[in-house]
């Protein structure tokens, strides 16, 4: 069953997804209001929908929104959604979390540039091609060029290539592969997508001691910072670079190493395509909307067939497309 959260998620998604379009300020704030409105209820969105006035009842919801709605609680998917997101590349998202890049500047980017990643934009960036596209003078490229060079500024987070990162990865995996309460480590994140460029390491280990594990992680000798210790969750620093390590148990693993390897754009498509079969995604498995129950979760490749799709590998999941299902139309394409 669609809930009040799933609600939510899909009108702050066609929100964000008509503003980087280039829609009208007005359209895209009917549908955040509605997000909103959602949010403050104490009831369920199903119940109102039964009433005599259904969702016209609701403050800020108009009929084309109540109608969308209606269809989302009543289908399990939003078509008006689906067709945006075949529109809209998801990466493009991203853009939009860079400081001072606003939605008509990535629109632009996008329409103008053919940019549609943060990989693209620093291309560009750096090969000086920003200065080329129309409507962007030289304060705005100097200010998007800023913001690429100051993202992720939080304490220990630096970007370096690949290859300088590698050897380090090697050498905590070997540490916690040598800890008895670690059943599994593996590297997530950027890393494990391939990318040129690392800001940090994300490490992801299966245990039923996950105290044990991450007490061991932080008193490591080559930790020169603990920055987090919590039950599941660890950052250090070491050599300068952060490394968050999270513990999940073994039925959790697949869900957890997809969800931590991301990118962002591939699990917005990916939850998208689960709400649309009726399922619930995250960080600990794949879930029936109705009772809740357990569908998968266990590996990577479970996670993937339970949405119809066959694995994707890591370095095909930067750009949000996701390839053609393999179910009997139960998931859509790409």
């Amino acid at each position: 069953m669609v809930g009040n959260p799933d609600v939510i998620s899909a009108l702050e998604r066609i929100a964000d997804l008509l503003e980087v379009r280039g829609e009208n300020a007005f359209k895209v704030r009917a549908y955040r209001t509605a997000a909103a409105q959602v949010e403050n209820l104490g009831e369920q969105l199903a119940d109102i929908a039964k009433g005599p006035d259904g969702l016209r009842s609701l403050s800020g919801f108009g009929p084309a929104i109540a109608e969308k709605v209606t269809e989302l609680l009543r289908t399990g998917r939003l078509a008006y959604l689906e067709e945006l997101e075949a529109e809209v590349p998801c990466s493009l998202l991203e853009l939009t979390s860079l400081p001072g890049v606003g939605p008509r500047t990535v629109n632009m980017l996008w329409k103008e540039g053919g940019i549609t990643s943060l990989e693209q934009l620093e291309g560009a960036a750096r090969s000086g091609r920003l200065a080329g596209l129309p409507r962007l003078g030289a304060k705005s490229v100097d200010n998007i060029v800023r913001a690429l060079d100051t993202r992720r500024p939080e304490a220990g987070k630096v970007r370096r290539p690949r290859e300088a990162v590698a050897p380090l990865v090697d050498e905590l995996l070997r540490l916690l592969h040598a800890m008895p309460a670690c059943e599994r480590a593996e590297v997530a994140g950027s890393f494990r997508r391939g990318r040129e460029w690392v800001g940090d390491l994300d490490l992801l280990v299966s245990t039923g001691q996950p105290g044990e594990v991450l007490s061991a992680l932080a008193a490591l000798p080559r930790a020169e910072r603990v920055l987090l210790r919590g039950d599941t969750k660890c950052s250090i620093v070491v050599d300068g670079l952060q490394v968050d390590c999270r513990a999940v148990t073994a039925e959790q693993f697949g869900a957890a190493w997809q969800y931590f390897t991301g990118s962002q754009a591939h699990n917005i498509r990916m939850r998208g395509l689960a709400l649309r079969m009726g399922l619930t995604l995250n960080e600990y498995g794949v879930f029936r909307g109705d009772d809740g129950a357990r569908v998968a979760g266990a590996s990577e490749e479970e996670v993937y067939a339970a949405l119809g799709l066959p694995w994707v590998p890591p370095e095909k999941r930067e750009n949000g497309e996701l390839p053609t299902s393999v179910g009997a139309g139960n998931a859509a394409t790409a």
